[in-house]
C-alpha cells in the first residue's frame, strides 16, 4: 500500500510536468479547417472517463475508413485532448478518426484500460453508420502504452481463447491493420523490475495469464506497421516484434525515422506535427492502411 501511494504521488507530479511540456509542443496548433470534430460522446458507464471524439473531413463521399487512436502516456497519463491535433491531422488524409479516453492507473489498474478499449470499440460497432464509418475498413493506431493496448486488444479481437479470459464480450469487428508506434509489448517479461508496470498490473498473480499476450497471437492478427526513432527509449522493441510477427505469418512493415544526431527523433515524435519526420511517418502509416 505504501509503495502504491508513493507511486500515486510520483504519477501526479509527472502528469503535471508532462502536461507542461506537451502544452509547449502544441501551443501553435489548431484543428484543420477542413475537419469537423464531434466531441465528448459518451461510450461507457464511467462518465468522467468514457468519452470519445469523432474526427472526420467536412467533405467526403460515402462511408469513411476509420482509424481508432489509442493514446499513450504510460497507462497513467494522457487523454484524447492531448492527441486532438494529431487525430484531426490524420483525418485530413481521408479517414474518420476516433479518439477516446480510458481510465488511468494507479487509481484504475489493469484490466480497466482493456475494459474501456472494449467499451469504445463496442460503441463504435453499434454506432458506425450514424457517423458514416465503414467498419470493413477499420484500423487501430497507438503509441507507447497505447501501442501496447492496440497489441493486447487486437489479440482479444482475433483469438476467442484469449477473449475467454475476460469478463466482457468482444464485438464482432476486426481491424484490417494496426500501427504500433514507439511501443512496448511483452510486458509480462518486464514486470518484475518496472515500477510503472507494477502500478498498471497491481495483481500480477490474478492476471498472470492475461498479460502473456504473445502466447495468444495467431495468424489472424491484423497486418502491422511498427515504427520507432533512434533516440526512442523503446527503440530496441522493434526488430524482435518484426521477427515475431513474421514467424506468425502476419504481414508486417517497419521503419526507423530520423537520425541519432537529431534530438527530435525521439519517443512519440510523430505527434509533434512541426517535425518533417512526423509528417513522413503519419503519411507512411496512413498509406499502409489505405493499401488494405
Amino acid at each position: 500500500m505504501f509503495k502504491l501511494l508513493a507511486y500515486k504521488l510520483r504519477a501526479d507530479k509527472m502528469r503535471k510536468e508532462w502536461a507542461k511540456g506537451d502544452a509547449i509542443r502544441d501551443k501553435d496548433y489548431s484543428v484543420p479547417e477542413t475537419v469537423e470534430v464531434i466531441k465528448d460522446i459518451p461510450y461507457g458507464p464511467h462518465k468522467k472517463w468514457n468519452l470519445l471524439d469523432v474526427n472526420r473531413p467536412k467533405s467526403y463521399n460515402g462511408k469513411l475508413p476509420c482509424i481508432v487512436s489509442f493514446h499513450g502516456g504510460g497507462w497513467f497519463y494522457g487523454d484524447k485532448e492531448l492527441y486532438r491535433f494529431y487525430t484531426s491531422n490524420l483525418a485530413t488524409r481521408g479517414f474518420a478518426v476516433v479518439s477516446f479516453n480510458y481510465r488511468l492507473c494507479p487509481e484504475h489498474p489493469f484490466p480497466a484500460h482493456i475494459e474501456d478499449c472494449n467499451a469504445a470499440i463496442t460503441w463504435l460497432s453499434k454506432n458506425a453508420d450514424q457517423y458514416d464509418i465503414d467498419l470493413d475498413r477499420l484500423f487501430f493506431v497507438g503509441d507507447s502504452a497505447g501501442a501496447n493496448l492496440v497489441y493486447h486488444y487486437s489479440t482479444l479481437l482475433t483469438n476467442p481463447d484469449f477473449a475467454k479470459l475476460y469478463d466482457f464480450v468482444v464485438p464482432d469487428v476486426k481491424p484490417k491493420a494496426v500501427g504500433l508506434n514507439c511501443g512496448t509489448y511483452n510486458i509480462d517479461e518486464q514486470l518484475e523490475n518496472n515500477n510503472v508496470l507494477q502500478a498498471y498490473i497491481q495483481n500480477p498473480k490474478k492476471y498472470a495469464e492475461h498479460i502473456k499476450v504473445k502466447n495468444y497471437v495467431t495468424e489472424k492478427f491484423p497486418a502491422v506497421y511498427i515504427m520507432s526513432a533512434p533516440n526512442d527509449f523503446l527503440r530496441a522493441e522493434v526488430e524482435p516484434m518484426v521477427e515475431f510477427f513474421k514467424a506468425k505469418n502476419i504481414p508486417v512493415k517497419s521503419k526507423i525515422y530520423g537520425t541519432k544526431e537529431d534530438p527530435d527523433a525521439c519517443h512519440v515524435f510523430h505527434v509533434n506535427l512541426k517535425l518533417t519526420i512526423a509528417t513522413e511517418c503519419n503519411d507512411d502509416e496512413c498509406n499502409f492502411f489505405k493499401s488494405f
